[in-house]
Order: structure tokens, then sequence, then C-alpha cells
């Protein structure tokens, strides 16, 4: 089956029908106001989810704990509804967390210990700070090929190059598969940040799998705007938030741990702990003995952050009546259009547009004026009330579905000027 054609969620299949683009729009104040094009960066909230949080935080007010039931309840759906989304098998697999990097650090308290961590030059801080952190010395990275791309042919030759590297060890017998020095994690985001490259998860699998190697993705710069499926791409843990192509603002984050990983406690665990991961976390008398829960929720920290899962869960259900897939065609239509503007315009393109898979909801390139991209950037803000970012060695545009043609008619216009 191609990808295009699978069901992303259970609601897609009743998304058949072209959603109505425009008054889909009309959903998002902001563009009331701007041309905005930023959601890379940080997106907008539509109306559904305003008035949910509005909602909640009336009750709050008018109410104080006493929903506080309804509240948890409204948590655990939401630990459903993101296993759905990304294709988990079930709502054990997820934990909510903060933020990326608070997923991301706790990945890496668990892995970085196993072996050598494979990383690249491209990545977010988020992806690489918490291994760095956690032993420096093992973390290598994989240079970008023509500054804009990692190809898993050159992860491959990466793992190839440390494997020889060991076998020169004397230390080193045939097939030792636990030796400290064999890569053991890969970490990538699915889409960089700062070139809009789209990794093949597909190729990187295959390649993971073979080797035996764990499988981190951070998929911050493609949830909520491409499909995106942890079976599908073979992903062991993978890491994500809210307030960017989610549509759901600060404060939440997506972490995914595969339930073979969640059934092997001891080579598994939290780097911290509190009442949240044990079993019966309403049980605030169980303060002197482990009890740890079987699920992802061992990994979550503090009382829920219960206004920021209502924003995710009701965005979850918001992006899904839509449907991914066609939220991914009307993003690259967009930015497809974006990207022949440009090279009408002779402007370089710094994102890898050569081969269409290569392509994102991110656009970079360099203008041919003789200012600092910041300065640009500034200027569409103030004159134009246009907002893009100042990102890698160019400017940044990433539509969501909800912009449209003319939103990158007038971006062009003011590039002219």
């Amino acid at each position: 089956m191609d990808r295009d054609q699978k069901i992303h969620t259970k609601y897609d299949s009743i998304c058949m029908q072209m959603p109505n683009w425009d008054k889909l729009r009309d959903d998002f104040a902001v563009t009331k106001k701007y041309v905005y094009l930023d959601n890379a960066a940080i997106a907008p909230i539509p109306v559904p989810v305003y008035n949910k949080v509005s909602e909640f935080y009336s009750e709050l007010l008018n109410h104080g704990e006493t929903p506080w039931n309804q509240w948890v309840d409204k948590t655990e759906e939401t630990k459903d509804l993101c296993a759905k989304f990304i294709g988990a098998d079930n709502k054990d697999e997820i934990a909510l967390t903060h933020s990326t990097s608070e997923g991301m650090n706790i990945i890496a308290h668990m892995l970085s210990d196993k072996g050598i961590v494979l990383s690249n030059e491209l990545e977010f801080p988020s992806s690489n700070l918490p291994w760095l952190n956690k032993n420096e010395d093992n973390l290598k990275f994989v240079k970008a090929r023509d500054g804009n791309k990692i190809l898993t042919k050159d992860i491959s030759r990466m793992i190839d190059k440390q494997e020889e590297s060991i076998i020169k060890n004397s230390n080193y017998k045939d097939g030792d598969n636990n030796n400290s020095n064999n890569v053991k994690t890969m970490v990538t985001s699915h889409v960089q940040y700062s070139t809009g490259f789209r990794q093949d998860l597909e190729g990187l699998h295959k390649l993971t799998k073979s080797s035996g190697i764990y499988f981190v993705v951070n998929s911050t710069q493609s949830l909520g705007a491409l499909y995106f499926n942890v079976k599908d791409f073979g992903v062991d843990f993978m890491v994500s938030n809210g307030h960017k192509w989610m549509l759901s603002s600060f404060g939440i984050g997506i972490l995914y741990i595969k339930q073979k990983y969640l059934r092997d406690p001891e080579n598994f665990k939290p780097p911290f702990f509190s009442q949240s991961g044990q079993k019966r976390r309403a049980n605030f008398n169980n303060n002197m003995k482990l009890d740890k829960s079987a699920t992802a929720a061992r990994f979550e920290i503090g009382t829920p952050h219960f206004a920021n899962i209502i924003a995710l869960n009701t965005a979850i259900k918001y992006i899904s009546r839509i449907g991914i897939n066609q939220i991914e065609r009307r993003i690259l239509s967009i930015t497809d259009y974006l990207i022949d503007k440009l090279q009408n315009l002779d402007f370089e393109i710094l994102s890898p547009i050569e081969d269409k898979k290569y392509r994102s909801g991110i656009v970079v390139f360099k203008s041919n004026k003789r200012k600092k991209p910041i300065d640009i950037v500034t200027e569409l803000q103030k004159r134009e009330r246009i907002i893009v970012s100042a990102r890698g060695k160019g400017i940044r545009v990433s539509p969501h579905f909800y912009n449209n043609e003319e939103d990158i008619d007038r971006l062009v216009a003011a590039l002219k000027r």
C-alpha cells in the first residue's frame, strides 16, 4: 500500500472530502493581523484549542480542584489519542512531558552508557545537548552533505568507520555486539529545523535494525504537519512537543517508548522519579517504597500540567478531523509554490529541494540583498507584518495548512522591495 493511502488515525476514514481550507483559516485569529509563516518556531493555536483551555481555567476559577477526576480522565484520554496519532500499540507507551528536551534527557540517561551514540551536525540543540551532558565523549556526529542533508548512506559509512576502529583494538572479539565502543544508538530528527531536510526514516530503520541500534527520533518538526508512524518507521523512542506544528502551545511534550523496553525496567530506568510514576499514583501514603508503573507513566514527573494536556487533546482531535495526509499535501503544495516563486527571483534555496522526498514544511533561502537574514526578518515583521525566522544561514519559511498562496505572494512581493 502506498504511504499516502494509509489511514493515519481513525478520523482519516471520514475525511475523504477536500477540507475547506478557507473556513479552517478562520480558526486562526493571527491571520487577521499577520502573514504568519513561522510555524516551525511557534505556531498559533486555533480557536477550538483556546476555547477548551479557557474552559479549564474557568473550572479552576469557579470550582477549584473539584473536577480533578475529570482532568485525570482527560489526561488518560490524551495519552490514548497520542498513541493512535503516532501509531503506537496503546497509551501505555506514551508519557506526557513538558518539552522535547525533557523527553530527550530521559532517553539519553537510559541509553547513553550502552555504547556510542550517533547524531549529526544539523540537529537542534535539544537533540544533542542531553547526550553531551550525559557523556560528551560518547556522542559522534555525521557531517551534513552539501551542508543541508544527512543521507542514510553517509550514516552507514560512519557506523562502518566506527566498527573498523573497534576491530583495530586488540580487545575486540569477533561478534562482540556488547562492546561499549559499538554504535548502539541513532538520534535523528524527522525534519531538520535549519534546512527542512526530511530524513528517510524507513531507510534508517532498516539500517538500525540490521545493526542492532536503538532508533531515537525527534519528530518536533514533522508531527502535525507530515505523516508519522512509529511502526512504519521502526522507531524505538520518540520525542516531540506541542508548540509548533501540533498547535497546542507551550509546556507539553510527548515521549514514546516501545513496549519491549518498558518490559525491561532494570535496563531502562527513569533518571528521576516521583509519585506520578507509581502504579497507584493516587495513594499518597505510599512514601517509603518504590512501586513503579509498568507503563511509560513511570517517566512522568510531578502534578499533571492539565491546561497543556487539554490543549494537546483538543489539537490532536482538531488535526485528526482534517486528516494528516490532507494536511501534508496542503503544506507541501504551499512550499512547492514558494520554491517556484523563489527560483523565479533567483534566490538561493538552502533547503535540499532536488528530490521531493527531502521536502517538508520548511524552506530556507538566501535573499539577494546585502543584508543579514535577521535584519531582513526584522524588517518584514515591522514593515509588512510578515512573520518568518532567521535560521541556519538564511531565512526560514514554514507554512501550515491554514496558510495559502496569497500569504506566499505577499512575502515574495515584500522580498522584491
